[in-house]
């Protein structure tokens, strides 16, 4: 048998080295081989490439549907790989995913190992968990978008640590906690976009040491605090977005520094004060907005040297004192909006100057006064509110100049006089609500020219009169409430014709003559009053081709005949109000089809005949009133299958026999 060879002299030594190779070394080679081979079977293919191996690792953290958008991230050159920028020395630069839908975090992405990163924009994904301290790592990171995302936690103090950022925006995502005082580092920031998130705490006073910033946008969190003084020092600021939050105290009067500022929305917070007269120096404004606050006292006259100012929005706050003349120079204001708060005195006519006004609501203040004539001169308006003031004197026929009206509200006001013809020029007008005032005189035939109206709401006035055939026209409209006036005369058969109408509403008047049979046409009507007039006449079969009715009063009238078999067919029916009339013949078993009805009132009339035993199927009726009749025969034991029934009123008839067992279980 052959010997076996001798170790060398030097065995001893050599093996000591090797087991310090295996046992210190092999561990960081075994873990990185297997941190590239989890990460994709190309990695070992470009295992060299650190950057590359860091993004590998990180799609393979990510969901298989990203992992696939990812596809072209395999053993090719990183630099080609979708989203990847380089510079000349194939170092990434770039990684632009916006808007491909990935799903995943950023534990797995080392930051670290892309030191040459300059944009990273991962906006408009599926990203989710926290934002890691390590991207404060980017020393050179100039643009930072991860918008619309659902990124939760706090925003890493780290962030302050990018000072070559230009661009921040963490918008659009699950962010809580408060915006960290490092912010104030990032000295080159232009943009800095936190909306929407859940951010709490004030705004840090270190916001003013942004000086390059340019737009700021932190609305739509839980902000609460003051607006810091500092903010003043912005001097390049051209918008500043801060609506939607929960801050208080009063505008600082530094805001009057920021002269570049084009945008300035503080609306929907908690703010209290006044509004600074240096508002007044922000010659380039276009848009305020500070409605929906608690500021109080007058509106500023320096309000009126925002020449460039195209919207001018400060409703529903606590703002006393008259509206200032000098608003008269704002030659750009396409919509003025001062409604909801306490202002009085009358409307200066210098709001005629506003030739570019589109919108101008001053709704629901105290103004009084007439309206100015000067309003004619706003040939572009579309939309004038004026209701719920205090103003009296007539309409002005200049509102008939407003071509381009859509909608006019000079309701619950204290206008007397008539409605002037000139409305009829409003060819555009789609709502007309005049109701709640003192207005006399007749209803103009040319109100029959405004065919584009929806509604028209003259209810609550002193109108005299007939209704004019030439209402006949409208064949857009759905709602005509012209109740509680003195009209006079029969209702049109013309308003047959609105095949459109949702609500009729012509009751406590003067008016006469019989229902017309044309109303039947009217086959989208949900509501029909008619109560409370000297209407006289059978109620005309053709009723019953409503089916879309749910609410049919016809009470207090004049009305004889019988009640028509065909009000069956009005299954939608829920009110059935036809007492105080002079009705007569018995109640129509079909009653009893009207399966949604709640309220069956027939009482003050001279109906006959028994109680139909078909009232027992209205299993939705609460009051039952057939009192004040000439009603006969027993109560139908029917009647106490009505488990829905609070009041029942049968008296002043001629019924007989025993009150049904069930009508006391």
């Amino acid at each position: 048998m052959a010997s076996l060879p001798k170790r060398p002299p030097n065995f001893q030594a050599v093996h000591s080295i090797i087991m310090f190779v295996f046992v210190i070394i092999l561990p960081f080679v075994s873990s990185f081989d297997t941190a590239v081979a989890r990460a994709s079977p190309a990695t070992r293919k470009v295992a060299k490439q650190s950057e590359a191996v860091v993004l590998l690792m990180w799609k393979a953290s990510l969901d298989n549907q990203s992992q696939s958008l990812l596809s072209s991230w395999n053993e090719s050159s990183h630099c080609t790989w979708v989203g990847i920028g380089c510079n000349d020395a194939s170092k990434v630069t770039n990684l632009n995913l916006d808007s491909i839908g990935l799903r995943g975090t950023l534990s797995s992405l080392n930051f670290s190992l892309l030191p040459h990163l300059v944009k990273l924009d991962l906006s408009n994904n599926s990203i989710y968990g926290t934002i890691p301290s390590q991207i404060g790592t980017l020393s050179r990171l100039a643009s930072l978008n991860m918008s619309i995302n659902h990124l939760s936690g706090t925003i890493p103090t780290d962030i302050g640590m990018l000072r070559s950022l230009v661009d921040l925006n963490l918008s659009a995502n699950n962010l809580i906690g408060s915006i960290p005082t490092s912010i104030g580092n990032l000295e080159n920031l232009t943009t800095l976009y936190l909306y929407e998130n859940s951010l709490t705490g004030s705004i840090p006073q270190e916001v003013g040491m942004l000086k390059s910033l340019i737009s700021l946008s932190l609305n739509n969190n839980y902000l609460t605090g003051s607006i810091p003084a500092s903010i003043g020092n912005l001097r390049n600021l051209t918008t500043m977005y801060l609506y939607e939050n929960f801050l208080s105290g009063s505008i600082p009067q530094d805001v009057g520094m920021l002269r570049s500022l084009s945008a300035l929305d503080l609306y929907t917070n908690n703010l209290t004060g006044s509004i600074p007269a240096s508002i007044g120096n922000l010659r380039n404004l276009t848009t305020l907005y500070l409605y929906k606050n608690s500021l109080s006292g007058s509106i500023p006259q320096e309000v009126g040297m925002l020449r460039s100012l195209g919207d001018l929005a400060l409703s529903t706050n606590n703002l006393t004192g008259s509206i200032p003349a000098s608003i008269g120079n704002l030659r750009n204001l396409v919509g003025l909006y001062l409604h909801r708060n306490s202002l009085s005195g009358s409307i200066p006519q210098e709001v005629g100057m506003l030739k570019s006004l589109i919108s101008l609501s001053l709704n629901s203040n105290y103004l009084t006064g007439s309206i100015p004539a000067s309003i004619g001169n706003l040939r572009n308006l579309t939309t004038l509110y004026l209701y719920e003031n205090s103003l009296s004197g007539s309409i002005p026929q200049e509102v008939g100049m407003l071509g381009s009206l859509t909608s006019l509200d000079l309701h619950t006001n204290n206008l007397t006089g008539s409605i002037p013809a000139s409305i009829g020029n409003l060819r555009n007008l789609t709502t007309l609500y005049l109701y709640e005032n003192s207005l006399s005189g007749s209803i103009p035939q040319e109100v029959g020219m405004l065919g584009s109206l929806t509604s028209l709401d003259l209810y609550t006035n002193n109108l005299t009169g007939s209704i004019p055939a030439s209402i006949g026209n409208l064949r857009n409209l759905i709602t005509l409430y012209l109740y509680k006036n003195s009209l006079s005369g029969s209702i049109p058969q013309e308003v047959g014709k609105l095949r459109s109408l949702s609500d009729l509403a012509l009751s406590t008047n003067n008016l006469t003559g019989s229902i017309p049979a044309s109303i039947g046409n009217l086959r989208n009507l949900t509501r029909l009053y008619l109560h409370r007039n000297s209407l006289s006449g059978s109620i005309p079969q053709e009723v019953g081709m409503l089916r879309s009715l749910t609410s049919l009063d016809l009470y207090t009238n004049n009305l004889t005949g019988s009640i028509p078999t065909s009000i069956g067919n009005l299954r939608n029916l829920t009110t059935l109000y036809l007492y105080e009339n002079s009705l007569s013949g018995s109640i129509p078993q079909e009653v009893g089809m009207l399966r949604s009805l709640s309220d069956l009132a027939l009482s003050t009339n001279n109906l006959t005949g028994s109680i139909p035993a078909s009232i027992g199927n209205l299993r939705n009726l609460s009051g039952l009133y057939l009192h004040r009749n000439s009603l006969s025969g027993s109560i139908p034991q029917e009647v106490g299958m009505l488990k829905s029934l609070i009041s029942l009123s049968l008296n002043t008839n001629y019924l007989t026999g025993s009150i049904p067992l069930q009508l006391g279980t």
